[in-house]
């Protein structure tokens, strides 16, 4: 298991690499290609890492071990993710998309605790974000416009985060985790 583990952070590292690269040699100016890339990319890493990753390491190395190895990851594929964001100092993201949820109704039931979160004020935003992608949070949290620098506050505002969301994502995969034993052990055991 450690060794897949250490396949699947390098592949997604790569393909961090790779999008930045080429994101970087071809300089898109079309807003839509931006957020194509910026999404796609954020988007891809938390389902790897939160909703194929998570549990199978809590099964396999248990919740204390599995639960250390995925904050590893998590905090190596977040760091990289602000990297690039602040290297490439554009908004990839579109968080006034995300203001612009607020005021739209929303379906499924992260978008729909997101927005209700967003909508009762900025602690209980900043732990639905937590929860969903400490990238996200950190990045939507930032003061001023157009700012790609990681203050103080931020690497604050980021560890925390990071507490919230492999805390969360340990625990919901934890109790999957024994369902999936229990369930298992009935039918086939």
């Amino acid at each position: 298991m450690p060794t897949e583990i250490i396949y699947i952070l390098g592949g997604i590292t790569i393909l961090g690499i790779v999008v930045f690269l080429v994101y970087k040699i071809t300089k898109f100016n079309s807003r839509l290609a931006t957020l194509i890339v910026g999404w796609g990319t954020a988007t891809t890493t938390a389902v790897i890492i939160d909703e194929v990753l998570w549990t199978p390491a809590i099964l396999w190395l248990g919740p204390i071990t599995g639960g250390i190895v995925m904050t590893i990851i998590a905090l190596v594929v977040n760091i990289t993710l602000i990297w690039a964001y602040d290297t490439l100092k554009r908004d990839f993201l579109s968080f006034e998309a995300l203001r612009e949820m607020q005021e739209n109704d929303q379906k499924g039931f992260w978008k729909k605790l997101l927005v209700k979160a967003l909508k009762a004020g900025k602690i209980p935003a900043f732990f639905a974000l937590s929860l969903y992608d400490p990238f996200l949070a950190v990045i939507f949290f930032r003061k001023g416009v157009n700012s790609y620098k990681m203050t103080k506050r931020d690497w604050l505002n980021f560890v925390t985060s990071m507490i919230i969301a492999c805390l969360g994502w340990t625990i919901i995969c934890s109790t999957f985790a024994w369902v999936i034993k229990l369930v298992w052990g009935y039918l086939f055991v």
